[in-house]
């Protein structure tokens, strides 16, 4: 592979051709630059199995949002049948808030290791049981611990469908992928008070929780039929066959058609190895991504983003029975202005998102190769997403103060359903593409972050349910939204901070992790030195010294040893 070397002023970089390295001068230091990765292919997934996958995931993620948001319209006759305030009854929204916000964290480590399949299927029974009891149950106090129970095991859907889009797209497609997968998390909040509006009206608000139970049913055929295993620690790019649980038959027929496409390959892909073990899923992982301060000051901006949208869907039942004397019914239908506007923001923001990257990538000189990850150490990703966030952004904060005002002075229901609907792309648009940028930076451990976003997004839209309802009695239906959209617009401040500081703040990240690895491998020499251990301590120290700083051997040297690269590739999978 040809060097050449190339001063450059930070973050400024010159073109490139695929594969072909330079060297960058930062601070006295020779940075190693790599701006495509060659070798084998990032998915072995076909298109179409890919829009199957996403799709799959998509419909999965609507449990949360329909275990959450079925059962809105009938929160008053919920009080009655129970005898309890209205403001009690909102406490199982709380409740199931919280548990989503702490389950996901359990979910995402496990399936980082063990595989998503594994995740997927455990966490759809668990909802199915509790859908069962819901159903059944008869007193206040079993209503809030099963419904943390149900918010349990509807939680791998939120942790797992971002999850997922990263396992099988790269960072040029992935906006397009993620605004599909997230679609069912975006729509829920505004289709399943419809749902639940018309079972409540019907056939009475018990029948929602049978109605979930059977969704979850048909999840559990579905994945355990169908879903093919995705993990990259599991599976690689999907060539490593699948073991156990994690067999499906969509997988085997990718892994076949990719063997008999590619003779000459063996199984397994060099992008998997070193991969780690199943074990106990460590919950820790997902408070550690906080402590980074480019993905805190993300997560902060998504939740406080997020609440919005739950503090305008939880507050319409009582506001709009109070100014409109709407019906069970009707409130569930004036819900679906808002699914439409996420609906055109999945539709339109993800390829818009994508065109940006690339746009940034071609000015760069990024040769963006189809089915190829970029190397994103030296690239502006968060100007490359927040540029398309903006707009969407005052979009939604515009739209929360209309919506607000409409509802105070009683004007026709056309306005704040109107409102609503930008809501719905607004916030949609903040949503997806901060959950993208965190993806991006995540890579390697997805739903993780994933987990992360989770957690803060429902603490915080936990607290905001339980606080409209009291904040419009105190300040005034329109001064209370009002305040919600200032929030917002000091927000924007924040991203414009971000386009320009997130890339710096990233590579000090990257900079003091690799400082910190370098000192352990230090200590380790030093402790082994002290122990007597020799002989080929030298080759070994070097090698963890490289692995420690990030230095992975390219599949492009292969071979320089005498060994054909076929070789080099069994012996590195056995490693």
């Amino acid at each position: 592979m040809d060097k050449a070397p190339h001063a450059a002023e930070e973050a400024v970089l010159a073109p490139i051709r695929t594969a072909e390295t330079k060297d960058a001068t930062q601070d006295g230091r020779r940075l190693q630059l790599q701006r495509t990765v060659s070798g084998p292919p990032y998915t072995i997934f076909t298109p179409r199995a890919k829009l199957f996958i996403v799709i799959a995931v998509s419909v999965s993620s609507l449990i949360s949002p329909f275990g959450a948001t079925t059962f809105y319209p009938a929160l008053d006759t919920i009080a009655d049948d129970y005898g309890v305030s209205p403001t009690l009854i909102n406490l199982s929204l709380t409740t199931y808030m919280i548990a989503q916000a702490i389950a996901p964290a359990l979910i995402a480590g496990m399936s980082d290791q063990n595989g998503r399949r594994t995740s997927y299927i455990i966490c759809f029974f668990i909802f199915l049981v509790a859908d069962i009891a819901l159903a059944l149950q008869r007193s206040y106090a079993a209503l809030l611990v099963l419904r943390m129970v149900q918010a349990f095991g509807c939680s791998a859907a939120i942790a797992l469908s971002n999850a997922v889009v990263a396992d099988i797209a790269t960072s040029a497609e992935r906006g397009k992928y993620m605004g599909y997968a997230t679609a069912g998390l975006l729509f829920g909040p505004a289709f399943g008070p419809t749902i639940g509006g018309l079972f409540a009206q019907f056939l009475g608000w018990r029948s929602t929780f049978w109605f979930l139970a059977g969704f979850a049913g048909v999840l559990i055929v579905v994945f355990g039929l169908l879903f093919p295993e995705t993990c990259r620690n599991v599976v690689g790019n999907g060539s490593i066959p699948a073991k156990g649980i994690n067999r499906s038959i969509l997988g085997h027929v990718q892994q076949q058609k990719y063997a008999k496409d590619h003779p000459e390959t063996p199984n397994g892909d060099i992008a998997s190895l070193g991969r780690r073990r199943g074990g106990f899923p460590n919950p820790l992982r997902t408070l550690k991504i906080l402590g980074d301060p480019v993905s805190c000051v993300i997560l902060l901006y998504n939740g406080l983003f997020f609440t919005g949208m739950m503090v305008v869907t939880g507050a319409m039942p009582t506001l709009y029975a109070e100014v409109y004397h709407l019906n069970t019914l009707d409130i569930g239908l004036c819900y679906i202005t808002n699914g439409m506007g996420s609906l055109l923001s999945t539709l339109t923001m993800g390829h818009v998102a994508d065109w940006n990257f690339k746009r940034h990538a071609k000015r760069l000189g990024y040769d963006i190769k189809k089915g190829r990850q970029q190397d994103l150490s030296s690239f502006p990703i968060e100007r490359a997403r927040f540029e398309v966030l903006i707009p969407g952004h005052i979009i939604g904060s515009l739209a929360i103060i209309i919506f607000g005002w409409t509802l105070n002075y009683g004007v026709s229901l056309a306005g704040p359903e109107i409102a609503l609907f930008f809501i719905g792309f607004g916030v949609s648009t903040s949503f997806n593409l901060t959950n993208t940028l965190l993806i991006d930076i995540h890579k390697d451990q997805p739903a993780t972050a994933t987990a992360a976003v989770n957690f803060v997004r429902c603490l915080m839209s936990a607290g905001g349910a339980a606080a409209i309802i009291p904040m419009t009695k105190a300040m005034g239906i329109g001064w209370a939204f009002t305040f919600i959209a200032f929030v917002y617009f000091v927000l924007l401040g924040v991203v414009f901070w971000m386009m320009g500081n997130g890339q710096k703040l990233r590579a000090r990240a990257v900079e003091k992790k690799r400082a910190k690895d370098e000192r352990a491998a230090a200590e380790r020499r030093e402790t082994d030195a002290e122990k007597g251990v020799a002989g080929n301590e030298g080759s070994e120290n070097e090698e963890c010294e490289e692995h420690t700083a990030g230095k992975v051997k390219s599949a492009d040297m292969a071979g320089t040893d005498g060994r054909s690269e076929k070789e080099e590739y069994e012996d590195d999978i056995k490693r």
